[in-house]
């Protein structure tokens, strides 16, 4: 069994994915737009989410949509959960619905040492 994620990097992985469908240099230009436009480097989109989404509809305009919904359905695949559109809810509100699924379902899983342990199951320090 692999060391779980933390919820950054699976949306992080998500936000990939979901690009991915541009092709490789439409995404990178995508993520080249918002460090350079919204001052957002990709590492940083978990923590700014809005910001996100609204570069996002900037660089792309009504396609962002398309890329949200994917980006939205691959997070809550990936967490366990499924999702569903709900109306007036925007791309954010979506995201933190999924991180407090995924805290719900880690706590449950987990222990309060769960990051410190190895594949084995010992504690490394």
């Amino acid at each position: 069994m692999s060391r779980p994620q933390s919820f950054s990097q699976v949306l992080l992985d998500c936000v990939d994915e979901g690009l991915a469908v541009l092709g490789n240099e439409p995404r990178q230009a995508v993520y080249q737009y918002l460090a350079t436009i919204h001052s957002l480097d990709r590492e940083q989109i978990p923590e700014r989410v809005d910001e996100f989404a609204s570069g996002l509809r900037k660089a792309l305009g009504s396609a962002s949509r398309v890329i949200e919904r994917l980006i939205l359905k691959k997070l809550f695949q990936r967490i366990g959960s499924t999702f569903r559109e709900i109306a007036e809810a925007e791309f954010a509100d979506y995201v933190r619905d999924a991180k407090r699924r995924f805290e719900l379902t880690s706590t449950k899983l987990g222990d309060p040492v769960e990051g410190l342990r190895s594949k084995k199951g010992q504690v490394s320090g």
